[in-house]
């Protein structure tokens, strides 16, 4: 992998290290102060607000393992010639696992490094947004233990995203370049296995979902909707190229009236793992947003009726006003994330933008198909964890309405700028990889090529 795509991701580890220290922190400084003032029930609101907040820390280092592994396998795909001619001359497999790994280390490290010192940097910097358990002395051990948190959980993320592209490199066989006729059916046999998978899962946690949010009498009720919960999130990861096709292509419809929206949407069909690798990110930080920010505005309400009645809900409200800041720091991650996924699956297409070129299409066009591409999967992916997350969200808010929860209620303004902020993010992360490398690349590469396999 080149110095660009590994500072790239180098630059998305350290957002997410960030991240997720700020999720640490507030999650820890809100544990075990003040609790026993806010009775049971607020105890259990106190929990649900540590979850909340450390829900964005996993789906964070969710995301940053995905665009990792999509990264990595697209630059090793690129390279199976160069890796099966050196297994020939008599290179072990563990030293070419061995250099997968240590270049996913280099980078979790880079990324780490970082985020400690952007980390080290906000902390410093006076704001009345972020709630005073975040102010604490960086100099102190309980400080600095959210930020080892997340600096080794960005390096696990990366190594666990870098893992099965270093296990296929290691098993490819010895000898030429291998025929990617075999590779070819079985991407085609992968959407149809991963589809019929995933929508099961989709099916079994909705009926889940449905059953724990009308059944009121129903034993266990908080454990059966989060067993739906995690259905419903296994079922989005395993079949989200089988089911983004048909959303991508209703809403690509507007793009049908020109050539770069036409040519986006064939390119989308014809490389659904693509469109996945750039949806993932957005859908798991807006269902994570729909689910979090409406369960926060009853979790205020409960606490608001909690003060009233004496209790000292300081700890639980400190977390509350942490979320907003946590949840625009995980959109802008999104965008960065899905920047990338783009750019993995643009270096694959070098030879597929020298054809297009060869046939007449300008920079400019290519530019706008791949910007095309990166806005419809994005769209579609935010649909989709919207849907997911306010169906989640109304489940849960009925189960918390019986433990103390207020009545449900969307923040559709905190929801719009976070979208804002996230495609703002994403828009110029991806205009910059479709305009100026695309050129490059095209321009370097010969007008008669022959086209890579789009994987």
């Amino acid at each position: 992998m080149g110095p660009g795509p590994s500072l790239l991701l180098a630059v998305v580890a350290a957002a997410a290290t960030v991240c997720m220290a700020g999720a640490f922190t507030v999650a820890a400084g809100g544990h075990g102060t003040g609790a026993p003032a806010l009775g049971e029930a607020g105890t259990q609101l106190g929990a649900y607000g540590r979850a909340l907040v450390l829900l964005f820390a996993i789906l964070i280092g969710l995301a940053v393992a995905l665009v990792i592994a999509a990264t990595f396998s697209s630059s090793l795909r690129r390279r199976a010639g160069a890796l099966a001619l050196l297994k020939a001359n008599g290179v072990p497999t563990p030293m070419l696992l061995g250099a997968v790994v240590a270049q996913a280390l280099t980078i979790g490290l880079l990324g780490g490094a970082l985020g400690l010192l952007a980390g080290l940097g906000a902390s410093r910097l006076p704001s009345a947004e972020i709630p005073s358990v975040l102010t604490v002395p960086w100099d102190s051990d309980e400080a600095l233990l959210p930020l080892e948190l997340a600096i080794g959980s960005t390096l696990l993320a990366t190594l666990v995203g870098a893992l099965p592209a270093a296990l296929h490199a290691a098993g490819l066989p010895a000898g030429p370049a291998p025929s990617p006729l075999p590779a070819a059916s079985r991407q085609a046999d992968l959407p149809r296995v991963g589809g019929i998978g995933g929508i099961a899962l989709l099916a079994i946690g909705a009926v889940g979902t449905g059953v724990a949010w009308r059944m009121d009498t129903l034993p266990h009720r908080v454990g059966i909707l989060g067993l739906a919960a995690g259905a419903l999130l296994v079922g989005l990861l395993v079949g989200l190229p089988t089911v983004l096709q048909p959303l991508v292509a209703l809403l690509g419809l507007p793009a049908r009236l020109g050539s770069s929206g036409r040519l986006a949407l064939r390119h989308l069909a014809a490389d659904p793992h693509g469109a996945a690798a750039i949806a993932v990110a957005p859908m798991l930080t807006a269902m994570a947003a729909c689910a979090g920010a409406t369960q926060a505005v009853s979790l205020r309400t409960a606490l608001a009726h909690g003060a009233a009645e004496g209790l000292s809900p300081e700890p639980v409200t400190a977390q509350l006003e942490a979320l907003p800041t946590l949840m625009a720091g995980a959109s802008a991650l999104s965008g960065l994330c899905a920047a990338a996924a783009l750019a993995a699956g643009t270096r694959a297409r070098t030879g597929e933008g020298a054809l297009m070129q060869a046939l007449g299409q300008s920079r400019g066009q290519r530019a706008g198909q791949l910007l095309c591409e990166f806005a419809l999967a994005t769209a579609a992916g935010i649909v989709l964890g919207a849907a997911v997350g306010l169906l989640l969200a109304g489940a849960t808010e009925d189960v918390l309405t019986g433990l103390g929860g207020g009545a449900p209620a969307i923040p559709g303004r905190q929801l719009a700028l976070l979208l804002v902020l996230g495609c703002g993010v994403g828009i110029l992360s991806a205009a910059v990889i479709a305009v100026i490398p695309t050129g490059r690349r095209a321009g370097a590469s010969a007008p008669g090529a022959t086209p890579e396999p789009s994987w």
